[in-house]
């Protein structure tokens, strides 16, 4: 009981201090025993490149561009092991962001944490113990709109000065990996990594409003931005800290380098 009330306890510091979608893939391993659940907490810094499907923007080519987005991602995972080396998992946290450049060049992008959930299922197709081949398919998706907005009065000359705004949405970002894993044990302690690929969206809506000056005009555009690429790979390792509790550390590779680590408790 005071293990669970332990795990519980950290997660809820991870939850409260920030509410994310993706999230770190795991050993192909089950972090869960055959017929049992698991719990954990776990944390990701995501970094990638996303680039529009229509770069115009009011009739206007090559004003969307590629951009480089960020995200502090934090996550609780329940774990359940239906059947011997295979388990499913719910996560349920929080992401940030961060779009570099967003606003014309003159500001960044930053939405505050949005909750989020992921669905995934992993395991093993061959296990010999000390080594082990499988694979993994994970989805996430955002329950909430990142928004932020630019503001200011610019002068146009001839002494006609407007009051600019500019509001934008990311709406609903999600993606999907699949991919195929191996680890290698050697006295509890896993190496383990594989290939993925993966898809991601975002609906993008941009409002601009103008007026001051006996002027007045609004209007919006949109666009959709997908993330860049569609083949990854992973890195990791799963350390044993004894009583149940794993500790993994783990590296991604998609058109930017991201990073993680994961606690989790097997009952």
């Amino acid at each position: 009981m005071k293990k669970l009330i332990l795990v519980i306890a950290i997660a809820a510091i991870f939850a409260t201090g920030s509410m994310v979608y993706a999230g770190n893939f795991g050993s192909p391993e089950p972090t869960a025993n055959a017929g049992k659940p698991s719990l954990g907490v776990g944390y990701l810094y995501y970094s990638s490149d996303w680039k529009p499907d229509d770069t115009s923007f009011f009739g206007i080519e090559g004003v969307w561009r590629e951009t480089d987005v960020k995200s502090d991602q934090v996550y609780i995972q329940a774990s359940f092991s239906f059947v011997k080396n295979w388990e499913v998992y719910l996560r349920f946290g929080g992401a940030d962001v961060k779009v570099e450049n967003a606003f014309w060049g003159l500001k960044d992008f930053k939405g505050d944490f949005k909750p989020f959930g992921t669905a995934g299922i992993k395991g093993l197709v061959y296990n010999k113990g000390y080594f082990g081949l499988g694979p993994f398919v994970q989805a996430n998706y955002i329950f909430q709109n990142f928004k932020d907005e630019i503001s200011g009065y610019v002068d146009l000359g001839g002494g006609t000065v407007v009051f600019v705004s500019d509001k934008r949405k990311y709406k609903h970002p999600w993606d999907i990996n699949v991919g195929f894993a191996f680890y290698i044990k050697n006295e509890g302690i896993s190496l383990y990594g594989g290939p993925f690929i993966y898809w991601g969206k975002a609906k993008i809506e941009d409002e601009i409003s103008v007026s001051g000056s006996g002027i007045s005009i609004s209007g919006s555009d949109s666009t959709t931005y997908k993330e860049k690429g569609n083949l990854g790979g992973y890195l990791g390792v799963k350390v044993p800290l004894g009583e149940g509790f794993n500790l993994e550390v783990e590296g991604q590779m998609k058109s930017k380098f991201s990073f993680g680590g994961a606690l989790t408790y097997s009952f």
